[in-house]
């Protein structure tokens, strides 16, 4: 997914409480959008350049099951390292794969051509940010409201680069993540949100004469709509078609759901960094027992 990084952020503050044994972390609004971005950051590494693709695909494999062995590894340097914010950043990945498994389907099952996945997600972050900001986001230049927030530190890399060479055979972490970054800092400033519509015009031309690789999102769906759709959110909770069985869940209770099973997965990781007991992160992802 490209976009949900604004549902990310409502449901890391919302889960705070939760994580136990993390001490002497300054928790700000930037660093919690800062990685509400990472899950789906590298979606941005070549955004409007017809040309470029990418080929490490890291967010999709942070989708896989190597994202489990990734974060795992990631606990491990954490822990190694004794730094308080590597573990918490392990805390707000997690939560992220969590939000991804519960929102995912609800939106692939539902999504059409005329309202693709991508207007779905737009959608859903819309709503939430209008309703803890109590203003509509596509009023919003979210580069200077999160400001700050567009760049991995030092610290993050060191963090990174070990469980990325082992788990992914990935060797241009800094290079990557830097370029994403900037990337995304670009969608916010200039591409995210349009008070008059004008940009709409240059988009559309950009999609029609350059826009053509296969899989490649078109331009013009990049805007954040002044008006939210509330069939998305299913609302007046309407059945629908979820993997054979019939469904009528709405994004509120799927968002408290969420919340829900993140009180067990940051259990999970409570029981790694405070007790070295990895049994209830094993339990948590449906892995085997170790001796």
């Amino acid at each position: 997914m490209m976009s949900l990084q604004f549902l990310n952020y409502y449901i890391f503050k919302d889960s705070l409480n939760q994580i136990s044994g993390i001490k002497e972390v300054e928790i700000t609004n930037q660093m919690l959008f800062k990685y509400a971005l990472f899950y789906n950051v590298t979606d941005y590494y070549a955004m409007l350049n017809p040309f470029k693709k990418d080929h490490y695909q890291i967010s999709k494999q942070l989708k896989s099951d190597k994202g489990i062995s990734f974060l795992r590894e990631c606990m491990e340097e954490a822990s190694k390292n004794e730094n308080q914010n590597q573990k918490f950043f392990c805390y707000l990945l997690a939560i992220s794969r969590c939000v991804e498994e519960h929102f995912a389907p609800y939106i692939k099952a539902q999504a059409s051509k005329i309202k693709p996945k991508i207007y779905w997600e737009k959608m859903i972050d819309s709503y939430y940010f209008n309703k803890y900001e109590k203003m509509p986001l596509a009023k919003v230049n979210v580069a200077d409201y999160f400001y700050d927030s567009f760049q991995l530190t030092e610290e993050d890399y060191e963090l990174l680069a070990l469980p990325m060479k082992r788990v992914f055979g990935f060797f241009c972490t800094k290079t990557y993540y830097a370029h994403s970054y900037e990337q995304a800092a670009l969608f916010f400033n200039y591409f995210a949100n349009s008070k008059t519509g004008l940009k709409r015009i240059p988009l559309f031309f950009y999609d029609v004469f350059l826009n053509h690789r296969k899989g490649k999102r078109k331009a013009s769906t990049y805007l954040y709509s002044k008006k939210i759709d509330t069939t998305v959110l299913n609302l007046a909770k309407k059945e629908y078609n979820l993997d054979g069985e019939i469904k009528s869940f709405n994004c509120d209770e799927i968002y408290q759901q969420t919340l829900k099973d993140i009180r067990s997965l940051c259990y999970a990781l409570n029981d790694y960094f405070n007790f070295d007991n990895w049994k209830s992160f094993l339990r948590y992802y449906h892995l085997p027992n170790e001796k």
